[in-house]
């Protein structure tokens, strides 16, 4: 009894032995695939116009609860200014104004490629109380 339990005790080890570098090749992680690092990343924001800087020809806009949240974006001659339905200018925003934004992450910027200036909300025309 002892014999074959030796015996089986000794096989085993040689079948692990053998069979480790091959279990260990097989368990290696695979390599991700290597990502584009030109690959630009899209996004949109929409929110109030807080700061317009036409030398830099950036714009920033604030967003989420309280405007806390925001992205200040590079425009380019490629970016397509809306204002009234119409082409404009980064001159045509004006701090305060509501927008919408789309843009890409670029080499660590984030450049608009559009930006719509939303129509302002018309003020409720006062009507004078009836008189008695």
């Amino acid at each position: 009894m002892w014999r074959s339990a030796k015996y089986l005790v000794a096989c085993s080890l040689i079948v692990m032995v053998a069979s480790g570098p091959v279990w260990a090749q097989t368990q290696s992680p695979r390599p991700a695939p290597p990502m584009s690092p030109a690959a630009p990343v899209a996004a949109s924001l929409e929110g109030k116009v807080t700061k317009v800087d036409l030398p830099a020809g950036t714009v920033q806009v604030s967003s989420g609860l309280f405007g806390l949240f925001g992205r200040t974006l590079s425009v380019t001659g490629e970016t397509q200014v809306q204002v009234d339905g119409r082409q404009g200018t980064l001159a045509d925003l004006s701090e305060g104004a509501q927008v919408k934004a789309s843009y890409e992450m670029r080499e660590g910027k984030n450049i608009a490629t559009r930006i719509e200036l939303m129509p302002q909300a018309a003020a409720p025309a006062k009507t004078p109380a009836p008189q008695r």
